[in-house]
């Protein structure tokens, strides 16, 4: 297989990352960043926003505190949520006792304001259809 990329799409990739980052930093109350991660609280959970402009891709991680994480039943209702989910992967972590919601998509053009929201409503709908149905088991 060939992965090489003009230096053109190298640099095009480059500027759809920082004017993705540019346009987060302006429209989520960021509290912690470094080169590759942006992270906020959004509506009760802890949020991460990555991006990578190599490949390029925008992936969202929303977390939260979950009782009773290394029970069987929940584990058979993870396996379950993972089987139906289209947009991404839900997980609980048992050593910090959390919930978690990844979602991955292309960055492949511009990101604005408006695509964000929409992205990260869905991500959300989907992380709290996950973590309601993981709460009471």
């Amino acid at each position: 297989m060939n992965y090489f990329m003009s230096k053109e799409e190298q640099q095009r990739r480059k500027e759809l990352a920082e004017h993705a980052r540019v346009m987060l930093t302006q429209v989520l109350p960021v509290e912690d960043q470094d080169e590759t991660s942006l992270t906020a609280p959004y509506q009760g959970y802890y949020m991460q926003v990555s991006i990578s402009p190599l490949h390029p891709l925008l992936v969202i991680s929303l977390a939260k505190g979950i009782n009773h994480p290394g029970s069987a039943k929940k584990q058979r209702l993870v396996n379950q949520l993972n089987l139906t989910s289209v947009l991404g992967s839900h997980a609980i972590n048992q050593d910090v006792g959390c919930y978690a919601y990844r979602s991955t998509h292309w960055l492949d053009t511009e990101l604005d304001e408006n695509r964000f929201q929409e992205i990260l409503d869905r991500c959300f709908e989907e992380a709290d259809r996950g973590y309601d149905m993981l709460k009471s088991g």
